[in-house]
């Protein structure tokens, strides 16, 4: 009878530890959300800006990453060292964005939003061709 009692405790242990196996990973399954994910909008119009390189590299400048905003203006980036990085937003017409001291953290989902403001258009009265000087005179 006691043996019963043994041989039952143990099949219930080990049918417990098996589950707990499954479920959990003891820490070690990794994340399928991305480190860090953003969101680009035009500083104007508040509407997303499709197209724009976002550059990540570490502080080090070790590690360098390049990623594409979509239609709506998001990014994301599936993973990257821990500690401090860069990010530098580029597109033809806007202003480049740079910003620093962006901190990593192990396990922990970063998500940021940028605006980037459109360079100002040149004024065609300051355009300088010897040709319009002739014109005037």
């Amino acid at each position: 009878m006691r043996a019963q009692k043994s041989y039952l405790l143990l099949a219930a242990l080990l049918t417990l530890s098996l589950l707990t196996k499954a479920n959990g990973d003891n820490g070690a399954r990794k994340s399928t959300e991305p480190v860090l994910q953003g969101c680009v909008a035009d500083a104007n119009t508040k509407k997303p800006v499709q197209g724009v390189t976002v550059s990540i590299s570490t502080s080090k400048g070790k590690e360098m990453k390049e990623f594409t905003t979509d239609a709506l203006g998001n990014f994301k980036v599936p993973q990257m060292p821990v500690g401090e990085v860069i990010i530098i937003l580029e597109k033809k017409g806007y202003k480049t964005t740079r910003r620093e001291g962006v901190i990593i953290k192990e396990g922990v989902s970063l998500k940021m939003s940028f605006d980037m403001a459109n360079l100002p258009l040149e004024d065609e009265s300051d355009v300088f061709h010897p040709f319009f000087r002739m014109m005037e005179g």
